[in-house]
C-alpha cells in the first residue's frame, strides 16, 4: 500500500556513470550481464515461437491487425468495426510493420514488439545503477514476461509499456519529457496517463501534467488532420460488457456451477458474459473504479514527501486499482503491470515488492488456464 509518510524528500538523481554512454552496458556493473544474457536467450525463444505461428493463424496479428493496417494506409481509421476500440496513435503501431514490406506482417509485428521489449530491458538496466538501486527490476522483467509465452509478441501492449516505463523513470529529472511520453502512451491505450499520479508536488507535477495535456492535444490534432475518423473508437467503448477475464466476469463464471444460467458470447473482440445480473455488476465495477481513484486522489492530496520509489509505487498502485476493478480485462494486461512492477523493484525501498513478486505466478496460472480452455 502507498503511504503519504515517505521518509525523504525528492531524491536527487544518483550518479550513473556520467562518463559512460548509456548504451555501453558492458562497462557497467557486472551484475547486469547475467540478466541481459538471460533476456537475450529467452527472447530468442519467444520471438521464434511468435514468428513460427505456433498459436495458429486466427489470432489478431494474423486476422485482425493486417486489415486495420490496410485501412490506415488509405488514410482512415476503421469505421463501424466493433473491435476497433483504441485511441488514434494505436493506428501508428499497426501501420509500423508495413515499413518492412519484405517481411510478412506478423513477422514484422513480432520484431517490432521485440524492439519494444528490448527498450524496456535497457531502461531498467540503465536505472539499476547507483545507491539505493537494484537489478531486481531487470530480473523481474526478464524472467516474468516468458510466462505469457509468445502472447507478448502477438499484441501491441509492449509498445505502450515501453512508453510508460520511460515516463516513470524520467518523471523526477525530466518531467516535460515524461509528460510527453505518458501522453503518447495514453493515445495508444489510456492507462499510461495514470503513471503521472506519482509526480512530486510542485514544479515537477505542474510541468509533467501540463506537458502531457499540451502534447496530447497537439498529437490529437495532427492525427485528426492526417486520418479520417480518428476518434471513431469512442462510439464503441460504452457498449462493452463484462469480459470473462475480469473480476465480476470470474464471479459469474463461478456462479454457473451453482445454477446461474448466464451465457458466453464473442462480442467487441472478447468473450463476454450475458444474462441476469450482468448490467448490475457492470455498474458495481464502474463504481469500484471511481472509488479506487477517489482513494488515489485522497492519497495524492495528503502526500507531502516522496522517496525515490514513490513515483513508481504510485504508478503500479494506480494500475492495480484500474485492472482489478475494470469490467474489461485481457491476459496481456499483465505486460503493463509487469513493466511498472519492474520499475518499482529498481528501488530497494519500494513498498510494492510483494505485489511485484506475485505477478509471475499469476501470469503462469493465467497462461495455463487459457491454454487449457483454448482461449486466445
Amino acid at each position: 500500500m502507498l503511504s503519504s509518510e515517505q521518509s525523504d524528500g525528492p531524491a536527487t538523481a544518483a550518479p550513473e556513470a556520467r562518463l559512460t554512454p548509456w548504451y555501453r552496458l558492458d562497462r557497467r556493473a557486472a551484475g547486469l550481464r547475467a540478466p541481459l544474457a538471460c533476456w537475450l536467450l529467452t527472447r530468442m525463444v519467444l520471438v521464434g515461437l511468435a514468428i513460427a505461428g505456433v498459436s495458429g493463424n486466427t489470432d489478431e496479428v494474423h486476422a485482425l491487425y493486417p486489415p486495420w493496417a490496410a485501412e490506415l494506409a488509405h488514410g482512415h481509421f476503421p469505421v463501424g468495426d466493433s473491435q476497433w476500440q483504441y485511441p488514434p496513435v494505436a493506428g501508428l503501431v499497426f501501420l509500423a510493420p508495413k515499413a518492412l514490406p519484405f517481411l510478412s506482417y506478423a513477422t514484422a509485428f513480432a520484431l517490432l514488439m521485440l524492439l519494444c521489449d528490448a527498450v524496456v530491458a535497457l531502461l531498467l538496466a540503465r536505472a539499476a545503477g547507483g545507491p539505493g538501486r537494484s537489478s531486481h527490476g531487470l530480473w523481474l522483467w526478464t524472467l516474468g514476461l516468458p510466462f505469457l509465452i509468445q502472447l507478448s509478441y502477438l499484441r501491441f501492449d509492449l509498445a505502450v509499456t515501453a512508453l510508460a516505463v520511460a515516463a516513470v523513470l524520467l518523471l523526477e529529472r525530466a518531467p516535460v519529457r515524461s509528460g510527453v511520453l505518458a501522453a503518447l502512451g495514453g493515445l495508444i491505450k489510456i492507462w499510461p496517463l495514470l503513471v503521472l499520479i506519482g509526480a512530486p508536488n510542485g514544479r515537477t507535477a505542474r510541468r509533467s501534467w501540463s506537458s502531457a495535456a499540451v502534447s496530447g492535444l497537439a498529437v490529437c490534432a495532427v492525427m485528426a488532420l492526417a486520418f479520417r475518423h480518428a476518434f471513431s473508437f469512442l462510439s464503441e467503448q460504452g457498449s462493452r460488457g463484462i469480459e470473462i477475464e475480469s473480476l465480476p466476469g470470474s464471479l459469474l463464471l463461478a456462479a454457473r456451477h451453482f445454477g446461474y444460467h448466464g451465457s458466453i458470447h464473442y462480442l467487441y473482440g472478447s468473450y463476454q458474459v450475458s444474462g441476469a445480473y450482468v448490467h448490475g455488476l457492470a455498474k458495481v465495477a464502474l463504481g469500484l473504479t471511481v472509488l479506487g481513484f477517489l482513494w488515489l486522489l485522497w492519497w495524492r492530496l495528503r502526500a507531502r514527501n516522496w522517496s525515490a520509489a514513490t513515483t513508481a509505487d504510485a504508478a503500479l498502485t494506480a494500475m492495480l486499482v484500474f485492472v482489478t476493478t475494470s469490467r474489461v480485462i485481457s491476459p496481456q494486461y499483465f505486460i503493463w503491470l509487469l513493466g511498472l512492477a519492474a520499475v518499482c523493484l529498481v528501488f530497494r525501498d519500494t513498498s510494492q515488492r510483494r505485489a511485484a513478486l506475485a505477478l509471475p505466478p499469476l501470469m503462469l496460472l493465467t497462461t495455463l488456464v487459457f491454454r487449457c480452455c483454448g482461449r486466445r
